[in-house]
């Protein structure tokens, strides 16, 4: 899985529950600042939440959002 969409970033989520920046990273093959800078987008967007420092979780708009878009 190469990228790092919102959608591929907030199935990643889904999937795992809240992982840090690095797992997350290496899971969608992209650069930990990449996944930070999407995680803090989707933060401001209402579609994740920041658990810790470095850790992310979806919420459930985020739930919402990967049921109605498709990428």
């Amino acid at each position: 899985m190469a990228g790092c969409s919102s959608h591929d970033l907030l199935a990643v989520l889904e999937k795992q529950g809240p992982s840090r920046t690095t797992r997350l990273a290496a899971e969608l093959e992209a650069h930990p600042i990449t996944v930070t800078q999407r995680c803090d987008a989707l933060q401001a967007d209402g579609y994740v939440r920041r658990v810790s420092a470095d850790v992310f979780g979806i919420t459930e708009d985020g739930r919402a959002y990967l049921s109605t878009h498709v990428d």
